[in-house]
């Protein structure tokens, strides 16, 4: 839902899984529906192992992502340009 410009912004007090799962849940129900993908960042709570080809995705979020008929795609990890600075 990349392209609807919905901006869904939830605080929580941790990264933990719990909180995680709940944000994911409610984020389903404001939007009234689930995308076909989902693209989280490599956080913990999330991907177990960053991998470019085969992440270790946490098994509670990946049977959230089944059981709401969606696929979890990890932003692929890389390495940070350096920074140069301009004299």
């Amino acid at each position: 839902m990349g392209a609807s410009s919905y901006i869904y912004a939830e605080a929580c007090a941790s990264e933990s899984l719990e909180a995680w799962i709940g944000a994911h849940v409610n984020l389903f129900a404001f939007l009234g529906g689930v995308p076909q993908a989902v693209v989280p960042d490599n956080l913990k709570a999330a991907v177990i192992r960053a991998d470019r080809h085969e992440p270790g995705i946490n098994r509670t979020y990946a049977d959230c992502a089944a059981h709401y008929g969606t696929v979890v795609l990890p932003a692929r990890p890389y390495k940070p340009l350096p920074r140069y600075t301009v004299s």
